[in-house]
């Protein structure tokens, strides 16, 4: 829709909310802003996610008046916004590349083993041990504190989860199912070759397939 177009649904929208609804719109509206998803899966989501889920009629409308597209995934449970602005979007360091692509492929191969509702999870081990076999690092280090930063910038993103110590490697991860919207692959053998490219790569060259609105 054109921006006069979204600017009028908007109004008409907006004008059918009764005071307490418009202060949700405002509170849903910034959340989107700062964090692009909102996420049934979260618990701590789960009442913003249908709040967000009744306000679409005129989230939408007033999303696309500043150029993003407000998006509703029903199966996976995602309310997020996407735009073509490249100014807006956040691009990320090797190490942060590399561990999101390894994340994607846990998920996938756990995915094909459970149901769209299933929550998959792994260790901090576990994909400590997945980024060292892509031998793309010469002594990679699972306890590292740049590898510790990453887990939490991806967690500030929501594409994982985690409440426990990340300097002990048995502890949980969640793998959000956000991060198949991040990383979007049709089969493992794709994710690894993606993987493997960056073998050689300059420590802080940033990837620009992989971009967080």
């Amino acid at each position: 829709m054109t921006k006069s177009e979204a600017l009028k649904q908007f109004n008409e929208e907006y004008g059918k909310l009764k005071d307490s609804e418009r202060e949700i719109f405002t509170k849903i509206s910034l959340k989107l802003l700062d964090e692009t998803f909102i996420v049934r899966e979260k618990e701590n989501e789960r009442k913003d996610y249908s709040n967000a889920k009744e306000l679409i009629p005129s989230l939408r409308p007033y999303f696309a008046i500043m150029d993003f597209a407000l998006n509703h995934d029903a199966e996976k449970g995602i309310i997020f916004i996407k735009t073509e602005l490249d100014s807006n979007r956040v691009r990320l360091n090797k190490l942060e590349t590399v561990t999101t692509l390894v994340l994607r492929s846990i998920a996938y191969d756990e995915s094909r083993k459970a149901s769209i509702n299933s929550q998959i999870s792994t260790t901090v081990n576990h994909v400590a041990s997945e980024i060292t076999k892509t031998e793309i690092y010469n002594s990679f280090d699972g306890r590292s504190v740049e590898f510790r930063n990453v887990l939490k910038t991806l967690r500030r993103y929501k594409l994982i989860d985690f409440n426990g110590d990340i300097t002990v490697g048995t502890t949980p991860i969640v793998i959000y199912k956000t991060i198949s919207l991040v990383v979007d692959s049709t089969s493992l053998d794709e994710l690894n070759e993606r993987i493997t490219k960056y073998k050689g790569a300059s420590t802080n060259e940033e990837d620009k397939e992989i971009e967080i609105d």
